[in-house]
């Protein structure tokens, strides 16, 4: 989808808790062993002692419009993501995370697209903002990943789980400062894979029913036995190669193009990233491949606006200069976005 220079992300904040695990510990407990750890590469992670994912997306929220110098009352649309448990049953975050925030005149929804859903959030903000229907939009993401139902550290393969909330601001631009210009995003889908997070198992009644707690290694290591990796890793280095392509084509932007400074990568364990977006490296030969998830882990929806928060606290890009920043969402989808720097 080519959104162009006009849809403007105003600002992008993370806020991660005060509080982290080591490695060490899980390491000690039995979680993970020496090779999975330096498989995924993460030294600790972000653990939220008290703050459920709606009150970590608020705070994010909160530092975005204060940073920006918006009122909430000016917003248009909430747009609210998760992939665990928000704290009560049958229930809408999204409502509470506007509410919080004073964002009385907006609306606000939620979108599930596990891990994607930050960024089909920002594709969404931009497709309103095209259309001109709305003039400012909040999209924020919260989980906390805690026990009884989740072990941050063995829940699933390749990964591991950090608490956090981030909130990114986007509107049409209005003359003023903003952090990025959001050129396109496309994405690429193979649905089948849907049956990688169900494996054997039959349709529940309720959560919890095949397992004390979320086990995803269970159901994947069903479809993988029954020969699915090989299947999978093809398919996915495919899919991310294609979502590549129409990015880039989209913006009217070169592989090689001396502008484009980073190539940002997912949150996820260092062996997965090699073998799904290793490749992407090799086209882009004036960018940076950055990873910054060693501190946090898999943020789940989070990872893609964490990632740009990260892009512009560590003032990777100058003026005019250019990001790609992919990612991917099981079930599964994966996507590339570019972003610029304005020069205004």
């Amino acid at each position: 989808m080519k959104l162009g220079p006009q849809v403007r992300i105003k600002t992008v904040a993370k806020w991660l808790p005060p509080t982290t695990e080591s490695v060490d510990v899980a390491i000690a407990a039995g979680k993970l062993d020496n090779e999975e750890a330096t498989a995924i590469g993460v030294t600790q992670l972000p653990v939220s002692e008290e703050l459920s994912g709606p009150e970590l997306a608020v705070s994010a929220g909160r530092q975005a419009l204060e940073h920006a110098g918006w009122d909430a009352a000016d917003l248009d649309l909430v747009i609210h993501n998760w992939i665990y448990h928000q704290g009560h049953d049958m229930w809408s975050p999204p409502h509470y995370v506007a509410h919080q925030l004073g964002a009385r005149n907006a609306t606000p929804y939620g979108l599930q697209q596990g891990c994607n859903a930050g960024v089909m959030a920002v594709q969404q903000a931009g497709l309103r903002l095209l259309v001109e229907d709305v003039d400012r939009v909040l999209v924020t993401t919260g989980d906390r990943f805690c026990p009884p139902g989740i072990d941050r550290w063995c829940s699933d393969y390749s990964l591991v789980f950090g608490d956090a909330g981030t909130a990114a601001l986007l509107h049409r631009g209005d003359g003023g400062p903003d952090e990025f210009s959001l050129l396109s995003l496309a994405t690429s889908t193979e649905s089948e894979f849907e049956e990688m997070l169900r494996g054997e198992d039959e349709f529940s009644p309720s959560p919890m029913t095949h397992s004390p707690y979320i086990n995803l290694r269970r159901p994947k290591k069903a479809y993988l036995a029954a020969g699915g990796k090989e299947k999978f890793d093809r398919l996915s280095q495919e899919n991310i190669a294609e979502a590549f392509r129409l990015a880039l084509s989209e913006a009217e932007i070169e592989p090689d193009d001396p502008r484009i400074r980073a190539l940002v990568l997912p949150r996820l364990g260092n062996s997965l990233l090699d073998v799904v977006y290793g490749r992407l490296a090799e086209q882009l030969p004036k960018a940076e491949v950055l990873r910054f998830g060693g501190q946090t882990g898999h943020l789940g929806c989070g990872d893609f606006l964490a990632n740009l928060a990260d892009v512009h606290a560590h003032d990777v890009l100058g003026p005019d200069d250019i990001a790609v920043v992919v990612g991917g969402g099981a079930a599964f989808t994966w996507m590339c976005a570019v972003l610029q720097a304005p020069v205004d």
